[in-house]
C-alpha cells in the first residue's frame, strides 16, 4: 500500500494552553502522555499529536493538551465519511432525545445543529418544522431528502433563523475548539422556554484516571474535549439557563457477552501496566488469551459504561 502524503500545512497540530470553554489557564493534568498516533480517515491518514488530558480548575472541562491544527480539523469534518456516524436514531443517546422531543406539542420549530444525515430528527419532521446545520455536503443532501431544511451557521448567528422551540447539539460539543461561544449563540436563537439538548461524553465515567488519555473517546482525533457534571452545571450558570434533565448512558448498545469481554480486557490491561510484578498480573499471565493484554500498545475500548450525558437545558 502506498503511503498517504499529507500537505505540510495540515500536520502542524495545535497546543492548547487555555481551557477551550472558559479560557482559564489553571488546570490539573489527569494521567500521563499518550504518544502520537495515525488515524486513517476517508482516504488519508491523520496524525494525532502526542497529548495529555487536562481538567480545567474553573469549569471542570477535560481537554486534550494538543490537537489537530484548525486547517486539519476543517479537512477532517468536510470529508465524506459521514456514514461512520449514522446510528439511524437508534443509539441510547438518540433514543433519549426522541423520548424528550416526543413531549413537544405538534408544530414546533426544531434545529439539529450538526445534524449529519438527519437520523435523529427525521421522524420528527412528521409533526414539526425541522432545520439542520451540516457542513458535510453529502450528509446534508441526505438530511434534506428526509425533509430537513438545511441552513447555515451564519443564518443562525446573524439572527436570520431564530425563535426555535428546541435545539439539538448531539455528538458535536466534543469537536468544538470554542464550545462556549457556540452554545451561547444557540441559546440566543431559542425562544423563552425553549430547550437546548446536548449529547456528549461524560468524563466522570472514566474509571482509569491514571490512563485517562487512553480512554476510547479520546482515540478520535476529532474529539478535543469531554464534559463533566461540574461542567454541565457551570454551563447552565454561565448561560443563564436551567438544567431541566440530565441523563447518563452509554453511547452504544453493547451485548452482555461483549460487555463482559470488554471489562475483562480492560481489567487485565490496566493491571499489567500499573503493577506488572504484582500477584494479579502474575496470575493473569497464566491465563491464555488474557495474557496478551500485557503487550497491547493501547488500552482496549471500553464502550459499555455510562460515558455519555444527554443534558436538557431550558431557557429562562
Amino acid at each position: 500500500m502506498n503511503a498517504l502524503v499529507q500537505p505540510p500545512e495540515l500536520t502542524a497540530g495545535r497546543t492548547v494552553t487555555e481551557c477551550p470553554a472558559c479560557g482559564g489557564a489553571q488546570f490539573v493534568a489527569v494521567g500521563g502522555t499518550v504518544p502520537a498516533f495515525d488515524s486513517p480517515t476517508a482516504g488519508r491518514t491523520i496524525r494525532q499529536p502526542a497529548f495529555s488530558i487536562r481538567c480545567c480548575a474553573g469549569c471542570g472541562l477535560y481537554f486534550k493538551s494538543n490537537t489537530l491544527s484548525p486547517a486539519e480539523l476543517d479537512d477532517y469534518y468536510t470529508r465524506p465519511e459521514y456514514d461512520a456516524y449514522e446510528h439511524d436514531g437508534n443509539s441510547p443517546t438518540d433514543r433519549i432525545l426522541h423520548d424528550v422531543f416526543e413531549r413537544l406539542p405538534a408544530g414546533r420549530k426544531i434545529l439539529d445543529f450538526g445534524c449529519n444525515t438527519g437520523s435523529i430528527v427525521k421522524e420528527l419532521t412528521r409533526h414539526h418544522e425541522c432545520f439542520g446545520v451540516e457542513i458535510n455536503a453529502a450528509a446534508a443532501a441526505i438530511a434534506r431528502a428526509r425533509g430537513i431544511r438545511i441552513i447555515t451557521e451564519d443564518n443562525v448567528r446573524a439572527g436570520e433563523q431564530r425563535d426555535f422551540d428546541a435545539i439539538i447539539l448531539a455528538d458535536v460539543y466534543e469537536h468544538l475548539s470554542q464550545p462556549f461561544e457556540l452554545v451561547t449563540m444557540l441559546v440566543k436563537a431559542l425562544k423563552l422556554g425553549g430547550w437546548l439538548a446536548i449529547a456528549t461524553g461524560n468524563a466522570d465515567a472514566v474509571r482509569t484516571r491514571d490512563r485517562m488519555g487512553e480512554f476510547w473517546y479520546f482515540g478520535s482525533p476529532g474529539h478535543l474535549l469531554m464534559m463533566s457534571e461540574r461542567h454541565v452545571k457551570w454551563l447552565a450558570d454561565r448561560l443563564g439557563v436551567q438544567i431541566k434533565e440530565l441523563y447518563r448512558c452509554s453511547h452504544c448498545d453493547v451485548p452482555f457477552g461483549q460487555r463482559t469481554k470488554q471489562y475483562i480486557q480492560s481489567f487485565a490491561y490496566h493491571q499489567f501496566h500499573r503493577n506488572p510484578r504484582g500477584l494479579i498480573s502474575t496470575v493473569l499471565r497464566l491465563v491464555p488469551v488474557i495474557q496478551r493484554a500485557e503487550h497491547w500498545p493501547n488500552a482496549p475500548a471500553l464502550t459499555c459504561t455510562a460515558d455519555h450525558f444527554v443534558a436538557i437545558f431550558e431557557k429562562r
